[in-house]
């Protein structure tokens, strides 16, 4: 058993016998027991450890932190925790370094990961100077860090009827809640389904496992607020709508809460797309549907996104709003034989941070992989972003090749040379087999120095493999980690 003991802040100090006595007589009181509670009039007995009824877990207010607390146990010399991450049940690990620790409290804070799965282990200790010996018993329990479920979607189902059939409560118009579907199970989609004011999570699970869903003509997923689509594959090949298009009927009540008389309908809870692998993207892959809505924040983290529409004028269109900071990381984009874009992202020339509410904006893309994307048309059209101190640029570690109509730097700061906040670092840009590193057309944007110029050699581009053997790109880990990992 460790000896360090741990406070609210898990603070390791050394505490002679006589310290842990005098200690425990007023600690717990501090976390809201009566100092009654303390007084030292057990003795000579085998304690009990606290029940699975008398631990409380929660989440910190920020989300940060798990805050555990459990009941006193009367002439207790401490407890001994153990807090551990089982999310990969192969390879368990300890959280924040206590295993077999004595706490001398009734409450600690630990590190919390979203998504993930954890236990906590809690026995009573002795105390020598009330001649009171350890709890012969461990309390285990289990925890998690998921978003709330309302239920599962029955594998085999129709989420569209099941969605119209078992909507969301009004609690999600203020906290995310899920639907989660069955690992590995196949699903259909029927029609577009608007999610409205409601904060959604659809989501397997399980992040090696994830769900299909076939989507059929006409079919599409809307919100008016923020979203979240976790560990889901989707076919979107036979349905011509957007895949994700936000609603046309917008919820007034947000309109102009944060930016005032421009009067955007303000979302500011991010849209977050992760570990989803999307294919058959026949017309934009987000859009406003018009609308002037400012999204806050949109996050599409470790995605393999096929686009196959042959004319369409964005693969991410805000006609009539823009969002404010987007990222895109761990991904990859890649257009099959004649798809094209007129832009791969293009807002509302409007658009601008201050309009919306904000002092920054901010456009990132970090070890990412795209191919034949936009191919004749240009990387980024948003004029309200351009040349100003306020916008913040980020390439960095990324793979283009056949995209942008061999204008990538230039599209990618809205066409300013020598903007501010300019951020790039070893990427590739590779148009029919040439650099346009090499011609001086990134002179002014990608000032870096550090522009790849050696063909990442994919190992098979038009069924989708970017596996990379240039080694170059693979010394200094550049692009999808996905296709990294595939030649390890």
């Amino acid at each position: 058993m460790k000896r360090n003991h741990f406070s609210l802040r898990r603070k390791a100090r050394m505490l002679s016998a006589f310290a842990v006595g005098a200690l425990l007589l007023s600690s717990c009181a501090q976390d809201g027991f009566e100092d009654e509670s303390w007084r030292s009039d057990v003795t000579n007995t085998t304690l009990s450890s606290p029940t699975s009824e008398d631990i409380t877990i929660e989440a910190s207010a920020d989300g940060a932190q798990t805050v555990i607390s459990w009941s006193v146990v009367r002439g207790a010399g401490g407890y001994i925790c153990t807090v551990t991450d089982v999310t990969d049940t192969n390879n368990p690990t300890i959280v924040d370094d206590i295993q077999d620790s004595l706490i001398d409290r009734c409450q600690i804070a630990v590190t919390r990961e979203v998504d993930h799965n954890y236990t906590f282990s809690i026995r009573t200790a002795g105390n020598d100077e009330l001649n009171n010996t350890e709890a012969a018993e461990t309390t285990l329990v289990t925890f998690n860090s998921f978003t709330t479920a309302i239920g599962t979607i029955p594998e085999g189902s129709d989420i569209t009827e099941y969605i119209n059939s078992n909507p969301m409560p009004d609690d999600a118009i203020t906290t995310e809640m899920a639907y989660d579907l069955v690992a590995g199970g196949e699903y259909t989609m029927s029609g577009s389904i608007d999610f409205g004011n409601k904060r959604v999570q659809l989501r397997t699970t399980d992040p090696n496992n994830p769900a299909t869903v076939t989507l059929t003509a006409n079919a599409s997923i809307s919100t008016s607020t923020g979203m979240s689509i976790k560990n889901v594959n989707f076919n979107c090949s036979a349905s011509t709508d957007p895949f994700i298009a936000y609603s046309e009927t917008p919820d007034e009540s947000i309109l102009g809460v944060i930016s005032g008389t421009q009067a955007y309908y303000d979302i500011q809870q991010s849209l977050l797309l992760e570990n989803c692998q999307v294919t058959g993207v026949n017309n934009y892959f987000i859009y406003d549907n018009n609308v002037k809505y400012c999204l806050g924040t949109a996050i599409i983290n470790d995605c393999v996104v096929q686009l196959t529409g042959a004319e369409v004028s964005g693969v991410i269109r805000f006609q009539g709003g823009f969002i404010n900071n987007l990222t895109i990381e761990n991904s990859t984009f890649y257009g099959t034989e004649g798809a094209d874009a007129n832009y791969f992202v293009q807002y509302n020339n409007s658009g601008r941070c201050d309009r919306g509410g904000y002092t920054t904006n901010s456009i990132t893309y970090s070890n990412c992989t795209f191919y034949n994307v936009a191919n004749s048309g240009q990387w980024g059209n948003y004029n309200g972003f351009a040349g100003r101190n306020t916008s913040y640029w980020n390439m960095t570690n990324c793979i283009f090749v056949n995209c942008g109509n061999n204008q990538i730097p230039r599209r990618f700061l809205g066409g300013r040379q020598g903007c501010d906040n300019r951020n790039f670092s070893n990427n590739t840009y590779m148009f029919d087999g040439a650099f346009e590193s090499t011609d001086g057309t990134v002179a002014g944007y990608d000032d870096s120095g550090t522009a790849i110029e050696s063909d990442p050699g994919f190992a098979d581009p038009a069924n989708g493999n970017f596996s990379i053997s240039g080694s170059t790109q693979a010394q200094l880990g550049t692009g999808d980690p996905r296709w990294l990992q595939a030649n390890q």
